[in-house]
């Protein structure tokens, strides 16, 4: 109880006084739905652009100027669209890549639902980062680490709300310890500066293990 209750009291002190806004969240970058949606719209731009010349309108209403002839035409072009578009497209393809691989032997199940949340039983701040306590059914170390690289890479596909997990920090460093009588992970970061969201993050994670058992 006193593991479990060490790293909650980060969350609660943060709520007992109102605190201010915090920066938006750090990202790993665009999630493999977003570069497909990015990639859409510079198709979109740059099928516009083949229709060359492209015109626009002048302040008088016309698409050219009737003292000088000139057409208005825009700086972008349909080539530099093209090609934004597939390093979007081969970013996508490079994160389900990655999924594919890192949850090939995972099952189903396991994959949505972070191991931290499954198997937490509390933890404890640490000057870089934090150590949560899992219990036994967490194990073998192997399958525990394979589970939690899957969930990193399943988080990679798009947004689905996962914005708070200690997992999708960028940076993060994960390594497993345990025996007979428990597994422990702990979680550092490279950035100083992320450490107490690492924290406060695991601290809610916990938070919510401990709510969704309380209900069982």
């Amino acid at each position: 109880m006193q593991r479990f209750i060490g790293l909650l009291a980060i969350a609660s002190c943060a709520t007992s006084t109102p605190a201010p806004a915090r920066a938006p969240a750090p990202s790993r970058g665009l999630h493999a739905d977003e570069h497909l949606d990015a990639a859409r719209e510079h198709a979109r731009r740059a099928e516009e652009l083949s229709r060359w010349p492209e015109s626009r309108r002048n302040d008088t209403g016309q698409f050219n100027d009737p003292a000088t002839g000139l057409w208005y035409r825009s700086l972008d072009r349909a080539e530099d669209h093209l090609r934004i578009a597939e390093v979007h497209r081969s970013e996508a393809a490079q994160i389900h890549a990655a999924y594919d691989e890192a949850c090939a032997n995972v099952a189903r199940d396991s994959i949505q639902v972070s191991p931290l949340q499954r198997y937490g039983r509390g933890g404890m701040p640490t000057s870089d980062g934090v150590v949560v306590f899992l219990g036994t059914e967490a194990g073998p170390a192997d399958r525990l680490l394979a589970e939690l690289r899957c969930h990193r890479a399943w988080m990679m596909l798009s947004e689905a709300g996962m914005d708070a997990c200690p997992l999708d920090l960028p940076g993060i460093h994960v390594q497993a310890h345990g025996d007979d009588t428990g597994i422990s992970i702990e979680l550092r970061v490279n950035d100083p500066k992320l450490v107490p969201e690492l924290q406060r993050r695991a601290a809610r994670e916990l938070e919510v293990t401990a709510q969704r058992k309380g209900t069982h």
